[in-house]
């Protein structure tokens, strides 16, 4: 890493929630904080940073708190879902990296973008949801809510149920040029949140928001082309990519081509429900822009970074 490097990181929804939390707002700025004290110190080192994040289980809290207050409330659409989650998980990130900055002896201003991401009116995804949101529920549980709210729910690897949406491939983010002026004032900016707030663009320009939810890793990896961005770091709870993920002779790999790790997803060896998704879009970066995008926990970035942890993604 060089003083100059742009590296946009992206976190995924256990920054701020994980399994076994309570829940509470207490609770997800403690994860926050811990997840911008890694932060923080990249940004001391010299890089300029652009951080994205998901949304999960955020965004289905919120659309499960419509529902339940319908009779009183009306109920907003899943894309408006998307923008609250965007606006108070980035609130969250923006207090506690500006926090943590300032324990170091920083000014740094960062600021949150609300982000909305263009996607195809006609993306296949439309009629195949797969993306999951929300809470895990029994079988029962899911079969009730297919009936009374109309949810098209899906059992997880668990055995668990969760409702899933469309997923469509997201093609360009509107708010790049507020992204790099960010960048060019030294601030730090958030953006895409949740995968950035689903819109189509008609024939004349205008915009309108769709109920679906972006895969935020791919999102990131769009945003890292669009800005020039010299590495896409992929933040997860493991330390990196395995190859016999779960079985004895799990081992972590270091290094790996773009071209091999989309071999990997063409023979279905990787997980689609979890490890996939991020290793194609990490993949597709490395492809496109000729850099090194990277797989790590968020308390390794640092040595990640620095090419002692994790796994690179390398043209």
């Amino acid at each position: 890493m060089t003083a100059t490097d742009t590296i946009v990181i992206a976190l995924g929804g256990n920054a701020i929630a994980r399994a076994g939390d309570d829940g509470t707002i207490d609770a997800q700025y403690r994860r926050a904080q811990e997840a911008m004290s890694s932060v923080a110190g990249l940004l001391c080192a010299g890089a300029h940073v652009v951080l994205t994040h998901g949304n999960g289980p955020v965004v289905g809290n919120i659309v499960l708190r419509g529902e339940l207050a319908s009779g009183q409330v009306p109920p907003m659409p899943l894309f408006i879902a998307g923008a609250d989650s965007e606006g108070g998980i980035g609130l969250m990130l923006q207090q506690t990296l500006g926090n943590e900055m300032r324990k170091r002896g920083s000014s740094r201003v960062v600021a949150s973008i609300i982000t909305q991401v263009v996607v195809d009116a006609e993306d296949p995804a439309f009629k195949r949801p797969t993306k999951p949101i929300g809470s895990f529920y029994s079988a029962d549980d899911a079969r009730r809510f297919e009936k009374q709210r109309s949810w098209t729910m899906a059992e997880q690897h668990d055995g668990r149920w969760r409702r899933v949406v469309a997923s469509p491939r997201p093609q360009r983010v509107v708010e790049v040029a507020a992204v790099r002026a960010a960048l060019d004032a030294g601030v730090v900016p958030i953006a895409c949140g949740g995968g950035g707030v689903p819109v189509t663009e008609r024939p004349d320009g205008m915009l309108e928001g769709v109920d679906a939810v972006i895969d935020k890793d791919w999102t990131s990896a769009l945003l890292a082309e669009q800005i020039g961005a010299d590495m896409l770091v992929i933040l997860m709870e493991v330390e990196g990519l395995y190859l016999d993920w779960g079985t004895p002779s799990a081992r972590l790999v270091d290094k790996i081509s773009a071209a091999d790790a989309t071999s990997l997803l063409k023979d279905g060896t990787l997980s689609e429900g979890s490890i996939a998704p991020k290793v194609a879009a990490a993949a597709h970066f490395a492809s496109a822009s000729g850099k090194r995008a990277l797989l790590c926990r968020t308390e390794d970035l640092g040595d990640a970074v620095e090419g002692r942890a994790g796994t690179s993604i390398v043209p």
